[in-house]
């Protein structure tokens, strides 16, 4: 993938007492969701489960949201820090399905927390306690590949718990990791608090399984929720982030927060598209948009696209349309409370 997350691309199904500190408020995702659509009753799935409730961010209608006051000059700074869009074929991400019966193993990791099962607070545990249902077997992004990301997804059918694991070295499918979060995936808002200013998988602080477009979805004829796009240091603003982001970037020279909402314009002409599986993707990009969630080591953007190697149905000219958009074809999505980082400066 082109991301670098910092402790922190997939759709491949495969089957198959310590110390804490506990937050009691899971907290809410209250950035950037102005005008989106409240009534909605259900959401996607994948795996068997709900990708989160009809609330969570990723699955907001924004077709009609109020754009940003900034948006135009937001767009205009994206336009000369990071002019390309584009994304990597034939992608690189899996998600791993195991039944609820699958064992939970024993996981090296250098920091372990996430939501509990019945969404009443967030946890951060003792690591060297850290366990998760990873089944012989499991397949994940870069999976040989030394001096490259690699991230790990575990979805557990019954429980529909979502594990999710980042390192940029792992030793092996257990060990050698830097984080392991834990996601509750029947919950309608799950934000990870502010006073942490931590990431997950993602260097924003996102769950990464909803911002992957997945060949499974786009094959079904709709991606019902938002996608993520990975943009480069230049183009990211430093130490700021808005929700569902809980975390900024350090590094960054940009503008751009991490958890920013970019919407593609509904007058842009699906008609000159001549792929399918491109046409799912801009349609989804019109109703439910694409968060800034993560930091490139490139110089342009790119979305995440899911599936280890060519066979997991993708079609090489049909997607790699995406790469015609420009930032003249999206607006910024009103933003919310711009949260700054303590400290960092």
């Amino acid at each position: 993938g082109a991301d670098g997350s910092t402790i922190g691309d997939s759709g491949l199904a495969v089957e198959g007492s310590t110390d804490s500190a506990v937050f009691g408020d899971s907290g809410s995702s209250s950035g950037g969701d102005a005008g989106t659509d409240s009534g909605k009753t259900s959401g996607p799935t994948l795996g068997g489960c709900p990708l989160f409730g009809p609330q969570f961010a990723y699955n907001q209608d924004i077709s009609q949201a109020p754009l940003d006051t900034a948006s135009a000059t937001y767009l205009a700074a994206l336009k000369a820090s990071a002019p390309v869009i584009g994304l990597d074929y034939p992608g690189g991400e899996a998600y791993n399905v195991v039944p609820a019966s699958q064992p939970a193993v024993p996981v090296q990791t250098t920091s372990w927390y996430g939501f509990d099962s019945s969404n009443t607070f967030f946890y951060m545990m003792d690591a060297g306690a850290a366990t998760a249902p990873i089944p012989t077997g499991v397949q994940f992004e870069n999976m040989g590949t030394p001096n490259a990301d690699h991230h790990m997804m575990v979805l557990q059918q019954g429980t529909c718990q979502l594990f999710e694991l980042y390192a940029w070295n792992p030793t092996g499918p257990t060990t050698g990791w830097s984080a392991l979060v834990q996601w509750d995936l029947a919950a309608n808002s799950q934000q990870i608090p502010d006073s942490l200013e931590i990431g997950s998988t993602t260097a924003a602080g996102t769950p990464l399984l909803p911002g992957v477009i997945w060949p499974d979805e786009v094959a079904a004829g709709a991606i019902e929720h938002a996608v993520d796009i990975v943009m480069p240091a230049a183009a990211i603003a430093k130490c700021a982030y808005v929700h569902p982001a809980s975390d900024g970037a350090w590094t960054a020279t940009g503008t751009f927060p991490y958890g920013g909402r970019l919407r593609l314009k509904a007058s842009y002409d699906l008609s000159k598209v001549t792929g399918t599986q491109a046409l799912v993707v801009l349609k989804a990009l019109q109703k439910y948009g694409m968060f800034n969630t993560d930091i490139s080591g490139e110089t342009r953007s790119s979305f995440r696209l899911g599936g280890l190697g060519s066979s997991q149905g993708w079609v090489q000219a049909d997607i790699s349309q995406l790469g015609s958009l420009t930032w003249d074809d999206f607006d910024v999505v009103d933003l919310g409370a711009v949260q700054h980082m303590k400290g960092c400066m």
